[in-house]
């Protein structure tokens, strides 16, 4: 069989200057994670104090090549194919450049996105998420995988994972402290208490509630919550059903999504779109069209008073 019938994989790793892509990808590399590949590509888009060990690379067959972001297009990765002919691509990304610009090349055949993880220095996180949202945002919209190295348990790692969750719903979030350990048990320290009778959810913690009750429906399965939200109805909804949201800035002023959760109502038919009530209702996990037949949470709502909007309508995390 040819070897350009087979998919060649590209494992892309991304994240921000210094955040430790090049040790992450040696230590991989080292543990010999691709040396059943015939013939492996390496491509350097960021040149960082950390170097590739040339002796490394060529004792596990590795090419490495370095490309700016003018040389990122399609006729120089066709040259690389053509020259190298590799059947994995491990690509190091630059953290400055969109990854929108990879995925509107046309790649050489067979050259598919087989992983892509997003490193991140949690030393540094807040500062740089401050002043580079936007940005890191969009590093984390396009992966499968956020890496927090240098961790401490000191740090709010709670969250910087419901950033992430927020950003993109199925990441994953792994923490690792400064010897590359994994952090297990990262806990949540929420600011509602979950053994009430009937949990009051304030305004400013709509958005820890959300991504905590997406993330661990289990636990919040049968509980009953009061909150304030806007009522949400369109015309693929039941009679008895709306969408209890807020808004929510995920990243940037430009980034603004409503997030909530389908709600089934007796009297739903009273509500109007776009009501601000409080809502005491019931969690549970049911299948619903909204989540493509999947299970997902779903409320039922005992009582929606109508109410005014809240002093700030934009959801954080």
């Amino acid at each position: 069989m040819e070897q350009e019938e087979y998919l060649i994989p590209i494992f892309f790793i991304n994240g921000q200057l210094e955040s430790g892509k090049t040790t992450f990808l040696s230590e991989i590399i080292q543990g010999g994670q691709f040396d059943e590949a015939k013939s492996k590509l390496l491509i350097i888009c960021e040149e960082g104090e950390v170097e590739y060990d040339p002796a490394m690379l060529k004792e596990h067959g590795i090419d490495s090549v370095f490309l700016s972001h003018d040389e990122l297009t399609s006729e120089r990765l066709k040259e690389l194919e053509a020259q190298y002919d590799p059947w994995v691509v491990i690509m190091e990304y630059n953290g400055m450049w969109n990854p929108s610009d990879l995925a509107a090349l046309e790649l050489p055949h067979g050259w598919t996105m087989y992983q892509a993880i997003t490193i991140m220095d949690a030393s540094r996180f807040q500062l740089q998420w401050k002043n580079m949202q936007s940005i890191m945002a969009e590093t984390v919209k396009s992966c499968e995988s956020v890496i927090f190295n240098r961790c401490n348990l000191d740090m709010d790692l709670g969250s910087f994972r419901r950033s992430m969750k927020a950003l993109n719903p199925g990441v994953d979030v792994i923490f690792e402290d400064e010897n590359g350990e994994i952090i297990s048990g990262v806990n949540e320290i929420l600011p509602y208490d979950l053994e009430k009778d009937i949990i009051e959810i304030e305004d400013e913690d709509y958005g820890i509630w959300f991504i905590d009750a997406r993330e661990r429906m289990d636990v919040y399965e049968g509980k009953t919550f009061r909150f304030r939200v806007q009522v949400l109805k369109n015309s693929k909804m039941g009679a008895d059903e709306f969408a209890s949201t807020r808004r929510a800035m995920t990243c940037c002023e430009d980034d603004i999504v409503n997030i909530g959760f389908i709600t089934e109502y007796d009297d739903a038919d009273k509500l109007n779109d776009k009501d601000w009530i409080i809502l005491t209702a019931r969690f549970k996990t049911a299948a619903h069209p909204a989540y493509n037949g999947q299970t997902g949470p779903v409320l039922e709502a005992e009582s929606a008073e109508p109410t005014d909007p809240p002093a700030q309508e934009i959801v954080s995390f």
